[in-house]
């Protein structure tokens, strides 16, 4: 009965917007428009459109530095749903358990997105311009302004064919940075006070001479200096974490089922890497998959029995992307390796 009722309200509400508007769009969106504005209507009557026509219905201001929508990179917890409420984007581990679909081992928490135009829906990017740091807002996005395209003025996007939906975005600004690769590694530098105890006053300052965002720390001694030859092959055993702690990657049974990665297509053991001329060289396994270029610095600065620890940024790693549904974009990475005898067959 209640969305009977509600239908009955959006109906008339858009005849009666239709019959006294001063201004009919024309374009692709007429139909889309007259609902949108109906829904308006009844639900938030007293919101006033901004910027080409989103509406900002909840504004708390953080008190950092603000959002620009230029080149810069913003750290957001959000979720997205439709008009009607429905959940379809987020971020948080509290809203992946209420609709049921919490991982283990899956990351959840703010996400950085760029703010350049073309990266995002030009209606997200108006939702965030003009946040600060620890700000929360929730805005709802027209249909025709979830594109990626730049035009100057709203009829511009009306006139465009669009098969995206009305979105509500309700938005908290974590962090924002124009510098990620200097923002990750000051994250490092915090990474290393807070674990003193294994790297032992190394600071941010102390990468990898000619490779700025990589580290490495031995965590025991050396009894043998000298390095590989080409065209050998070694073992290992690894285990890799963000920043946090959180455990994405391992060799280890017991620790895998203990961080709920643990899967049972796979082989728990130490894996073969094939040596080479330049750490770029290195490979994992008999069929000789790459690795990224972190992991092989890692390895490269190793030696026979060795077990060390590599610290680096995204740029080693995998970058704006990340990787699956545990490695966020721009996510700093950890890897901690040790040289094993072969296994026995």
């Amino acid at each position: 009965m209640k969305k009977i009722i509600v239908s009955f309200l959006l109906a008339a509400a858009a005849i009666s917007f239709t019959g006294c508007a001063k201004y009919a769009p024309s374009g692709a969106n007429d139909a889309n428009k007259r609902y949108f504005d109906a829904w308006m209507q009844v639900h938030h009557p007293d919101a006033k459109p901004s910027g080409l026509g989103i509406y900002i219905i909840e504004d708390e201001p953080g008190s950092g530095n603000a959002v620009v929508s230029e080149g810069g990179y913003v750290q957001i917890d959000y979720v997205t749903t439709d008009l009607e409420g429905n959940i379809s984007t987020y971020t948080d581990v509290e809203t992946a358990k209420q609709l049921g679909k919490y991982t283990e081992g899956n990351y959840y928490g703010p996400k950085f997105q760029t703010t350049m135009k073309g990266t995002l829906p030009i209606g997200f990017l108006q939702a965030l311009t003009g946040m600060k740091i620890g700000g929360h807002r929730k805005v709802i996005v027209p249909s025709w302004l979830i594109s990626y395209e730049d035009f100057d003025a709203a009829e511009d996007y009306l006139a465009k064919s669009t098969s995206a939906s009305n979105t509500i975005y309700d938005i908290k600004v974590t962090d924002y940075t124009t510098d990620i690769e200097g923002w990750q590694i000051h994250k490092i530098g915090e990474y290393f006070q807070d674990n003193g105890n294994i790297f032992d006053g190394m600071t941010a300052a102390d990468s990898l001479k000619g490779h700025e965002g990589f580290y490495y720390k031995r965590l025991m001694p050396i009894k043998d200096t000298t390095s590989f030859p080409k065209d050998t092959s070694i073992y290992i055993n690894y285990t890799g974490r963000l920043l946090d702690g959180t455990v994405f990657d391992t060799t280890d049974e017991r620790l895998a089922k203990d961080s709920g990665i643990w899967s049972s297509a796979r082989t728990y053991e130490p894996v073969k890497i094939n040596w080479g001329e330049n750490y770029t060289d290195l490979t994992m396994g008999s069929n000789s998959s790459s690795v990224i270029t972190g992991f092989a610095l890692t390895l490269w600065q190793m030696r026979p029995m060795e077990k060390g620890v590599g610290v680096f940024y995204s740029n080693y790693g995998y970058q704006y992307s990340g990787s699956g549904s545990s490695i966020p974009g721009y996510a700093p990475l950890i890897f901690e390796i040790e040289i094993v005898e072969k296994p026995e067959d």
